[in-house]
């Protein structure tokens, strides 16, 4: 096990030894050994003390609160690398636009290909879907003469837009019509769809801070994505090629009905995942996660190994 989810209100951590105690009502109820635990997931109300956050801390170990329905991340790492270099070469090169252009081009160019690639893999699996599929996939593969003709990193954050248009317009052909899908929506998701894809990106965005961070990098200091007030800019690029396998991983647990209607609730303020339905996620995500999450480690070495490869000079 690497990664520990823990999801249930009123629970008490503490620490003893290398083992985490779990306590319900003051009542122990289990132990986790720490020694396999790379990272740990917490949502709900639970309590814990600073010596256990002190211990994860020592260890290494990643801790990600979730909170409120929605599931909205805060992250707290484990000691930062040391060679402060890394992060002096990423803050000097994101002062250069034709570097940073560069980096964008390839990200968008990675995400491209995942975009065709996952909307081959529903052709290949529904024929039926025939004629919405074949059409967009048409259109994205002309994208990818037109991306090299962007100019700066304006004209390609407009170029991901419209390709993002004609993806997500065939991707919801995939998805089984009770979801009630038509297109992207966050803050609050209005379908299960969203629910589902919002709390993926989220498990998926942390992960990449944990991988840019395990290198030396800043997650905060990105490439594509400019330089934002609480956002880790660099995570959010990192993310990028790998949506397009977490949307076509979402349908495929919809089609198999992993997840149904039964599953979430609607009302005025957005769609909600049950928690019994959370717990299935956890599972069920933390089968897939492990190649992702090596992607992610590997995109972060090389983006720092082409960071060494050019001079610093402004």
């Amino acid at each position: 096990m690497t990664t520990l989810y823990i999801d249930k209100k009123g629970l008490q951590l503490d620490i003893e030894g290398a083992a985490i105690i779990l306590r319900e009502q003051g009542k122990k109820i289990g132990t986790v050994p720490l020694g396999p635990v790379q990272r740990i997931f917490m949502r709900g109300d639970v309590s814990l003390p600073a010596r256990l956050l002190a211990k994860l801390g020592e260890l290494g170990i990643g801790l990600v609160l979730l909170s409120g329905w929605h599931s909205k991340p805060t992250l707290f790492l484990p000691r930062a690398h040391h060679d402060a270099r890394h992060r002096l070469r990423q803050a000097q090169h994101y002062a250069r636009p034709a570097y940073r252009q560069e980096e964008a081009q390839l990200l968008l160019a990675s995400k491209l290909a995942a975009q065709i690639s996952e909307l081959e893999a529903s052709l290949a699996h529904n024929p039926a879907l025939r004629y919405p599929l074949l059409h967009a996939l048409r259109e994205l593969r002309a994208m990818h003469a037109i991306l090299a003709q962007q100019a700066d990193l304006a004209a390609m954050l407009g170029w991901e837009g419209a390709a993002a248009h004609i993806y997500y317009r065939a991707l919801g052909a995939t998805f089984p019509d009770w979801t009630g899908f038509n297109g992207r929506n966050r803050r609050p998701p209005r379908d299960p769809v969203n629910v589902l894809l919002s709390l993926a990106y989220t498990l998926l965005h942390a992960e990449a801070v944990l991988a840019l961070y395990g290198v030396g990098l800043d997650p905060d200091i990105g490439m594509l994505h400019a330089l934002s007030i609480g956002r880790e800019s660099l995570a959010c690029d990192q993310i990028e090629p790998l949506r397009p396998l977490v949307d076509g991983w979402v349908a495929g647990q919809l089609w198999q009905e992993v997840f149904t209607a039964s599953d979430f609730s609607t009302d005025d303020s957005g769609c909600h995942f049950e928690k019994t339905a959370r717990m299935r996620f956890y599972a069920a995500w933390e089968k897939v996660m492990p190649a992702w999450r090596s992607q992610l480690q590997e995109q972060a070495r090389a983006l720092l190994a082409r960071l060494a490869q050019r001079p610093c000079a402004v």
